[in-house]
């Protein structure tokens, strides 16, 4: 639970510029991979109150955690696995995930269930920032070539990618979009 409070300060402005690059709006339902003790949700929520969350997360401690923090009628949390789990398709107006993609088990399946669990014209937003020990500007960039490469072989189109300095390190966020037809 210590970890998921440290992880929520240390995103926190990631989770701000991901929305930003998002571009959530009123009514989206919106799905979040690994949502961590529910601070972007509740960045959501502050935002737009309109929007349906939902969120998916392999920890127990962070669902606890989460549903503590994030009561709201529109809410609703997942204790699964991304690569696994059997998200209903076409669901979702918008998908996100901040600091998470590296620990997936299988970073290709898991976008792959993105695009399945996105409506035609959904926006997918992952973002990451390395904090390990050899975290470099490199290391950024290479992951955002896994993640262009990985939305490329889901069938993800308008593919691009940000990037911003925040401390400690340049932080990369993929945008993709589900094909309309």
């Amino acid at each position: 639970m210590l970890a998921g409070y440290i992880m929520a300060a240390e995103n926190q402005t990631l989770n701000q510029w991901t929305i930003d690059q998002l571009g959530v709006t009123r009514g989206d339902s919106i799905l979040e991979i690994g949502f961590g003790p529910g601070y972007c949700m509740q960045q959501m929520l502050k935002r737009e109150k309109t929007v349906g969350l939902h969120g998916i997360d392999i920890s127990e401690a962070m669902l606890k955690l989460a549903a503590r923090r994030v009561k709201s009628k529109g809410v609703r949390l997942i204790q699964g696995n991304i690569e696994t789990f059997p998200l209903a398709a076409s669901f979702y107006d918008k998908v996100i995930s901040v600091n998470n993609y590296t620990i997936w088990n299988d970073q290709t399946k898991g976008v792959r269930q993105m695009y399945r669990a996105l409506k035609p014209g959904g926006k997918a937003a992952i973002t990451m920032q390395p904090r390990e020990a050899d975290a470099s500007s490199e290391k950024t960039k290479s992951f955002g070539q896994q993640m262009i490469a990985d939305f490329q072989a889901a069938g993800f189109e308008d593919i691009e990618l940000h990037f911003k300095n925040i401390k400690p390190e340049l932080s990369v966020c993929a945008t993709a979009k589900k094909p309309v037809t």
